[in-house]
This record gives C-alpha cells, structure tokens and sequence, in this order.
C-alpha cells in the first residue's frame, strides 16, 4: 500500500485562542510584540548602517484604529509569505546575526488578532524598495496589494481596530502606560501621539544600566521603579547570559516564601517582573533590575529557559552579592549591622552553605540563647563548651533551668541555626554539645538517702500525689535556692541497645525496622535547697501536705510557661482553699482561747 504525505492543518481561531488563553498571560502582550518586532527590524538595518538612528512611533487616530510604525529594515513579499501566514516561522531565526533579535518563534503578530479582528501591515523593504499591504484576518484569510506611493518611508505600519472588549486598551493613559511598562529602557525612541500631543514615553538610556551611575542615582532610580526607599544599591555584571544591572537591598524583613517583584530585560525589553531563577534561592532580602542578553526566553517570551547557562548566570549572581556584602564588611560596618539587623536570617542562609561567609560573618550573626538575643561572638567567650538545643520545647523548659545553673544555652530550632552551629565548631574549633531538658536535671547535685532516710518516704508520698497527673518527683539540690520546684516535661529518647556489631545481618535490617522510641515521664524536681520544701518533709498532716505539693505542681507549671487545663486549675483552687480555711480556722481557735 503507498504511503500518503500530508500536512497539518492549522485553525487560526484556535491558534489565537490558545494565545490568549495559554501562552500570553494577558492581552497587553501585543504592545510588547510590536515593540519587539520594531526594534528587531531597527536592529537589522543597523547591522547595515551603524549609524542609522531608529525610532517608533505610535499614533491614535480618530477613527479609534491605532497605527505603530518603525523605520526599520522592512520586509520583502516574499518574506511576507513566509513570515506572516507561517505560523512559527521567523525571518529573524536563521539570520547571521540572530543572537541580537528579541523574537524568534514566528507567532508574535498573532497576538495583535487577541485585541483585533484585522491587522493592516504596510511595509516597505530596504532590500528592493517595494512597497506592500498586508491584510490579516482572524478568519484565516488575508490579502496582499502592492503600494504604488513611492513615498511610504523604508519601514514597517502596522494598523489595528480593537475589539469592543480591548478599546481601554487603546486609551492614551492606558496605551503610554504599557509601552513605558515594557519599552523603558530599548535603545531606540519611543513616540506616542494623538491629535497635537506626542511625546517620547520612554527612557532609552535609564540610569541602572549606566556603568559610572553613583549610589545616590541608582538609589533614586529604584525608588522610580520599584516605590520604595532600599539600604543600598550595588551594580552587577556577568558574563554569562551577558547580565548587567543593579541590585537593591530591601529595607524590611521578607520571608523565605514570599514572592518579590523584580525587573527583568530581555535585550532591553521588559520579560518579567519576577526574578525568572536568576536569583540564588536565598536571595529573598533584595529587588533587581536586570537586563539579559544572551539567554534564551520560553515561546510567550514571559520568562526565561531555565537551562544550565540559567543556572551559571544565577551562580554568578549570587557570587555577586556574597562579594557584596564582604565589601560591606570592611568598607561601612554602619551599613553591613543594619543590613544583618534586618536580613540576618538570609545572611545565615548565605553563610550555611559557603564556608568562607561562615567565616566572614558567624561572629556577628545573632542568636537567641536563654540570657537574650546575642552574636555569636559573645557566646564563644562566654565558656569553652557552646550548648545548645534544636528542639523549641525543650528550649523553653531549659531556658529557665539553665538560667539558674548560670549556663548559656542556645536556641537553635530556627532555620540554618543547628547547621552553623556544626559548622562553625569545624571551622573555628570549638566544644558543642547538644542539650536536653534531662541532661540538665542530670547536672543537679543528688540527695544522699543514707544520710537523710526521711527522704524516702518523702519521695515515694509525693510519688503517690503527682502519678494522677502522669508525673514521677526526684529531690535534688539546685540553685537558685528561692525556686521549690522544677518542672521538666516529657522528651522522646531513642534507646542504646549496646549491641552495636555483635550481628551485621541484623544490624543492617535493624536499619529498616521500626524504631523503639523511649518516652520519659515528666518530672517534678523538689529543690532541696529550698526552706519551704525541707519543711515540707517534717509536715505531717496529710492535708496540708496533699494541698502543698499540688500547689507547687501547677506553680511549676505557670512558671514554666506551659498550659494549665480547668481540671489544673481546680486542683490548685481546692487545695488553696484548704490551707486558707485552715488557718482561718486556726487563727479563730487561739482568739476563742484568749
């Protein structure tokens, strides 16, 4: 059987609609289109004449239709049969020189057919110097007449009529604002006029670009850009991807999750308001504007291919700002504390996964310990062995435990904390070790039960009190003195089975078993040192001691800052109106007898 050969066939229609539904995120797309369009066609002329002075002009009329002409190198008939009615053919994919185009995918007119039923597109080419009208419709159809008005100007017109729907985008405010939006900073003139008005809407030569712009320019230029006062501002160059630009430090604190709006260029026309992956991920404490020159955007030309030059780009960048901020460092220590003030979280990120920043910056990031807020500096000075813990409970429960021991703990549950700990102990080397509220009450001096037997039976009563409430009780002595009890909450411990070796076949599917978790009971530690707790001992009316311990349970509890349920609360009420009735009672007894 022969084979048949056939060709796809392409609905127009359909194609726009999944323009417009898909590929561009919103109808404005066809302002950047043209634009790119025109100054592509500017670019090849001048690739013929250096010196050639390129410009567009947009005119709106009073019929409501739009014109938007470039004077650039015009297009030929043929390459009206091949570029316009192809779709995804581009005249500027195989050109020698195509590296400096914006547009290359061939469906950048078709966006025009989102806001217009028709596209009118009178070009004529400096190649032959025909003249020639395009017109396109969204059925499918067009038609081609060549212009006999030798005085159509070497260049390209392009007319649309907007659809009821899009006529506000066709209003001057509107229109000015989006060819400024995406148009800012190309090379070449931009004009927009109707009736006496025209005026050039865009920049051509914007202060961030400059190479010699001082710090105080390029700080007024991102107040411009962005509406926002930043701590500094520092230019930056690559040579991959042919990045220049300038990168601001945000004056605030931002979250690790949170999405900033940045300014990216493709050839100096606007891609994306995001950072398209060119910043390192924990970037997230500056803005930048940043003109691309040599990396490949996607097909709605919205944002960038994330490929591996991407990704050398990115790693220059963030080369860039560690650079930064180590001249910071030792050129204006001012600023580099109100930058850590504020982004000290970001620096920590930073110096977590570069050895020479932990170097750089460990001694002044903060930290919070249980005697405050202190860098890290302080805290190796303060003892030879660094403590810390990374769980969040268990700081709670040490941070006042340690306190009294006069011990300097660490609270490093935060993001990058327990990774820069392990670091810098390497780097700078240093004791660390890792704490537990157990590991505290493990430091408390025991009681002898040889030289005070009362002890025991003190212990077991009060052990007889609190199993109720799922607490075991140990007497220790500890400082301060003025503090009866401590209350040490339960912890998770994985059990040593000092097996280690002694069987590699089970060892290793041990590896795959469940684990054994271990769960300590909470503790409430009697404080021998304490005169109300060695009274407590000698008391023996039962009463009165039941009502005591209870009372310094849930006062342990508060102390410690954790939750107290209604059944607690009645506890500690009843058994304070005990002790209350009871000396009323007794208080009453002795006026009685006087």
């Amino acid at each position: 059987m022969e084979n048949k050969t056939h060709l796809f066939q392409v609905n127009l229609k359909g194609m726009i609609s999944l323009l417009s539904e898909h590929i561009y995120s919103n109808p404005n797309t066809f302002i950047r289109e043209l634009l790119q369009n025109g100054i592509d066609a500017i670019t090849a002329i001048r690739s013929l004449d250096e010196s050639f002075e390129g410009k567009i002009e947009v005119t709106l009329h009073d019929d409501g239709t739009m014109s938007f002409v470039d004077n650039g190198i015009g297009l030929t008939e043929d390459d009206i049969h091949q570029v316009l009615t192809v779709i995804g053919e581009s005249s500027k994919r195989d050109s020698f020189a195509s590296i400096d185009f914006i547009g290359r995918f061939g469906i950048g007119l078709l966006s025009c057919f989102v806001v217009s039923n028709d596209i009118i597109f009178e070009t004529r080419s400096a190649m032959n110097k025909q003249a020639i009208r395009w017109c396109g419709k969204a059925d499918g159809t067009y038609e081609t007449t060549i212009i006999e008005d030798e005085s159509l100007p070497i260049g390209t017109k392009v007319i649309l009529t907007p659809k009821n729907e899009w006529r506000h985008l066709f209003e001057y405010e509107s229109l000015k604002r989006n060819l400024r939006l995406y148009g800012n900073a190309l090379p070449h003139p931009i004009f927009l006029a109707q009736g006496e008005v025209r005026e050039q809407v865009n920049e051509s030569d914007p202060v961030w670009l400059k190479s010699n712009a001082s710090r105080e320019e390029l700080l007024a230029a991102g107040r411009k850009e962005f509406h926002s006062s930043f701590l500094d501002a520092f230019p930056i160059k690559t040579d991959c991807g042919k990045i220049r630009g300038t990168i601001y430090i945000l004056p605030f604190k931002t979250q690790f999750s949170g999405k900033l709006t940045h300014k990216i260029y493709l050839k100096r026309m606007l891609l994306s308001e995001e950072d398209c992956n060119l910043l390192p991920s924990w970037a997230f404490f500056v803005k930048c504007i940043l003109n691309v020159e040599t990396l490949s955007s996607t097909a709605s030309r919205e944002s960038l291919v994330n490929n591996e030059e991407l990704q050398k780009a990115s790693v220059e960048i963030g080369t860039a700002l560690k650079e930064y901020l180590k001249k910071v460092v030792q050129t204006n220590p001012d600023l580099f504390h109100k930058i850590l003030e504020t982004h000290y979280l970001h620096i920590k990120a930073i110096a977590a996964e570069d050895n020479e920043m932990l170097s750089l910056f460990m001694d002044t990031l903060p930290f919070e310990t249980n005697k405050g807020t202190r860098n890290f500096k302080s805290i190796r000075n303060s003892g030879a062995t660094v403590y810390y813990t990374p769980v969040l409970d268990d700081f709670k429960q040490i941070r006042r435990i340690a306190s009294s021991q006069g011990m300097l703990v660490i609270n490093a549950a935060y993001t990058f904390d327990e990774t820069l700990l392990k670091k810098a102990a390497k780097l700078f080397d240093f004791e660390l070790e890792k704490i537990s509220p157990s590991y505290i009450l493990s430091s408390f001096k025991d009681v002898s039960y040889a030289d005070h037997p009362e002890y025991t039976d003190f212990e077991a009563l009060c052990n007889e009190l609190l199993k109720p409430m799922g607490c075991i009780c140990q007497l220790k002595f500890f400082t301060p003195e003025d503090t009866p009890v401590i209350y040490v909450a339960s912890e998770k411990t994985q059990p040593d089975t000092g097996k280690k070796g002694s069987n590699p076949v089970s060892a290793a599917l041990g590896a795959f078993a469940p684990k054994k978790v271990q769960k300590t009971m909470p503790t409430l530690c009697m404080n021998m040192n304490n005169e109300l707790v060695r009274n407590l001992v000698g008391i023996k009316n039962t009463t009165v001691f039941e009502s005591i311990v209870h009372i310094l349970y849930i006062q342990s509890l508060l102390l410690g800052k954790y939750p107290v349920n209604d059944e607690g609360m009645h506890l500690f009420n009843t058994s304070l109106y005990r002790l209350i009735t009871m000396g009323m009672h007794d208080i009453l007894g002795l006026i009685h007898e006087n």
